[in-house]
């Protein structure tokens, strides 16, 4: 299969998985086809995966008869958002799904060609960095392994020849990044031992609400028992309590909604794993 067949075959599973039904005017006007060209990948989709599908001439619609198990997608309800989002993103009239404008970050792709190239060969680079800690520029020799989004901006993981460890460095803050052929740093993703250490974190709803506001919170986050674990990695843990909110006390139960369980920030406070 075409990797531009499967695209289309992503976006129908995910509009009938979600909708029930999908227009072929509104396909066609995502992917810029033909209706001809619309209409027969939306038949072969159905008649390939036999999908219980069929065409509502009053709707100028297929509409699903009865479920399906999606072959192409997860049935995480982001991933829908994600693929139908796009054409909305100038003209949220017509949009049934809002999505907040986020600053973006700048990446300039020349700087970012050979950091994506180093972290796929493992190898060194020599990158000039802005530091607020610094206050100026400054160059380090790193090894890079992973980029990471941490909600609001990416930053790249990697092991610092200055800093003797594995440190983040935001993406935008990197003024340029040259492959350094000279450094035998051998630091790598099986040494960062805050990569490799996987941490639990749990949450729960706000004990300062009622008990119906918390059943609420508990169903809204699918929580068993009032709690919620998730499951990442040293280095990550305090991105992702920063972007829940959970290091910060909001003077409305109603707007913090969530915090995390006391077992749980006792034991990674006694661990010495947190920011705050």
């Amino acid at each position: 299969m075409q990797a531009k067949e499967e695209q289309y075959f992503r976006y129908i599973e995910a509009v009938l998985f979600r909708q029930g039904e999908i227009q072929t005017g509104t396909f066609q006007d995502k992917f810029k086809l033909s209706r001809p060209s619309a209409r027969r990948y939306l038949t072969d989709f159905i008649a390939r995966y036999q999908i219980d599908a069929h065409y509502n001439e009053s709707e100028k619609a297929y509409v699903l008869a009865t479920p399906f198990t999606p072959n192409y997608i997860s049935q995480d309800f982001t991933e829908y958002a994600s693929l139908i989002g796009e054409q909305y993103v100038h003209n949220l009239s017509t949009s049934t799904i809002a999505t907040l404008p986020l600053p973006h970050r700048k990446l300039n792709p020349t700087i970012l060609r050979p950091i994506l190239n180093a972290c796929r060969r493992q190898s060194v680079l020599d990158i000039r960095y802005q530091s607020i800690k610094e206050g100026g520029e400054t160059e380090r020799i790193i090894r890079p392994h992973t980029l990471v989004n941490s909600g609001l901006r990416y930053h790249l993981r990697a092991y610092c020849e200055d800093a003797k460890g594995f440190r983040d460095f935001s993406l935008s803050r990197i003024l340029s990044a040259c492959p350094e052929f000279k450094c035998k740093a051998q630091m790598y993703k099986k040494d960062d031992e805050a990569w490799q250490q996987e941490v639990t974190l749990t949450i729960m709803p706000d004990p300062r609400l009622s008990d119906y506001a918390q059943q609420v919170i508990a169903h809204d986050f699918d929580m068993s028992g009032n709690k919620k674990q998730l499951k990442t990695n040293v280095a990550l843990l305090n991105y992702l309590i920063s972007i829940l909110r959970l290091d910060v006390q909001h003077p409305s139960p109603e707007a913090q909604q969530i915090v995390m369980d006391p077992d749980c920030y006792r034991t990674l406070r006694k661990q010495k794993l947190l920011w705050n």
